[in-house]
């Protein structure tokens, strides 16, 4: 079962976000860039707030981000770094 969309009082929509929502904001941001965040959605067809689309841009669409596990140097690394540091 899926949820009915939610809007704010500004007609901007709430909540989780869909794959069609993600496919426009990846699109348009590899296509034109991320010039202004707030302006961006009105352009990229998305009626979400400005806020919303930076935050899923960075946190969740960017090509460079890594998803999943550490890898075993990186393990390594933040062993060595906190045997060193402690938990400051």
């Amino acid at each position: 079962m899926v949820r009915a969309a939610f809007y704010d009082d500004n007609g901007l929509k709430k909540g989780a976000w869909s794959k069609e929502e993600d496919e426009k904001l990846r699109d348009y941001i590899l296509r034109y860039g991320h010039w202004n965040w707030r302006e961006l959605p009105k352009f990229a067809g998305l009626s979400r707030c400005g806020k919303s689309c930076r935050l899923r841009w960075m946190n969740y669409l960017r090509p460079d981000l890594k998803h999943g596990r550490f890898t075993q140097e990186e393990d390594d690394l933040i062993f060595h770094l906190h045997q060193q540091l402690g938990t400051k």
